[in-house]
């Protein structure tokens, strides 16, 4: 499982001297938008849910909305899903000092206060209420027609790999090879974990996330999280990686639960939402900010 900073946990938890540099400030009551129906918070053990939200355009609801936190006890070992509103938020936002730093908490964001409160070693919260998610059954053809468009990208992927680290002997190379694209020669895309997707109008769609080879500097991001249909076109993508655990029912459309918030169809599109880096120095380098966002 992907452990995100808790911006909760550090601001209740630094020195003095150091916590007052970070502030809390007042709520600017945004509107709401279309994006805070798939965000997602993180609810750490101090029982305040922290969502990173760089802009302030998305909380995952206002006071008095109803939110769903999945609480996990080990590694994706889901324990309870409990039901819950926003009793009270507050926006977040770090000092330069963190950012300059990189330190791991360094993004914007927002404090939920929640009622029922709830702990956990860790725990997603998502907007609306949901039950348990289920593990649905992928289309005949989806695993196998994707495996041309990963593929793609794997072999992207270790063409760069290969320039980046310029092995010195055949013997490295082969190394390489055999560590990149594992025994099966698929990059791994064997074990990749695939959750079907019920569409409307009866279609049906798998998601699924990856990542290859992005533990290097200066390198492209090779994370991805993918939607594909049937016959395994991706016809939504984000970068980055995050960590799936199942569908929930969004009505006749299925919403799938990640460690990020919800892949969610809008009514013309899946959306998948917005996978912040644990590591501000390698987000800056590998992946783009928001528009409108400064570093």
């Amino acid at each position: 499982m992907k452990h995100y900073g808790t911006m909760a946990v550090v601001a209740l938890c630094l020195p003095p001297a150091l916590n007052a540099q970070a502030r809390v400030v007042a709520d600017p009551m945004p509107p709401h938008s279309q994006e805070s129906r798939y965000a997602g918070a993180r609810l750490m053990r101090s029982g305040v849910a922290s969502q990173f939200d760089s802009l302030g355009r998305t909380p995952i609801g206002h006071v008095g909305d109803s939110v769903t936190a999945y609480l996990f006890t080990y590694n994706d070992q889901l324990s309870r899903v409990v039901h819950a509103r926003i009793a009270s938020r507050q926006r977040f936002q770090p000092p330069v000092s963190w950012r300059a730093a990189c330190d791991e908490v360094a993004h914007p964001g927002w404090f939920f206060n929640l009622t029922p409160a709830s702990r956990a070693l860790f725990a997603v919260v998502v907007p609306g209420v949901f039950g348990r998610p289920a593990v649905n059954e992928l289309p005949p053809a989806a695993r196998s027609g994707a495996w041309q468009f990963f593929h793609a990208v794997a072999d992207s992927s270790w063409q760069a790999y290969l320039a980046f680290r310029k092995p010195a002997t055949d013997r490295a190379a082969e190394y390489m090879w055999h560590d990149f694209w594992g025994p099966k020669d698929d990059a791994r895309f064997g074990l990749i974990r695939m959750f079907g997707l019920h569409g409307t109008e009866g279609r049906t769609y798998t998601a699924f996330s990856f990542a290859m080879r992005d533990d290097y500097p200066d390198a492209p991001n090779t994370a991805r999280t993918w939607v594909v249909d049937a016959w395994g076109h991706p016809v939504a993508s984000a970068t980055g990686n995050i960590d799936l655990y199942g569908t929930v029912s969004d009505g006749r459309v299925d919403a799938v639960v990640t460690s990020s918030g919800l892949i969610r169809w809008d009514g013309t599109q899946w959306q998948i939402p917005q996978v912040y880096s644990e590591e501000p120095c390698l987000y800056h380098r590998s992946m783009p900010l928001p528009a409108g966002a400064h570093p």
